[in-house]
């Protein structure tokens, strides 16, 4: 048993909605410190434009989109980094 409170204690885990929102509004900030609008961003990603705008209101994108979008923007290793820490095995922590 814990002795100690935290947050999510009080306020819940992020629903996945929020997760979500989250991802987009950081992905709303790299765009615009790229100096791109979305219809630029549209042109040079391939991604249709109302795509876009749909994403950065809900949060809702493939995977695919998402990873053309941020090609297009110069944040792409971030993605590639995605579940890049190696996993340990028992047989790695054995030794």
């Amino acid at each position: 048993m814990k002795s100690y409170l935290e947050l999510s204690d009080i306020f819940g885990e992020k629903s996945l909605d929020q997760k979500r929102m989250e991802l987009a509004s950081r992905f709303k900030a790299y765009r615009k410190h790229s100096h791109m609008t979305q219809l630029e961003l549209s042109d040079k990603s391939g991604v249709p434009y109302g795509t876009i705008k749909l994403f950065e209101r809900t949060g809702k994108i493939s995977l695919d989109n998402l990873w053309l979008l941020t090609e297009a923007i110069g944040c792409d290793d971030q993605l590639e980094n995605l579940f890049s820490e190696p996993l340990l095995t028992a047989d790695d922590l054995r030794g």
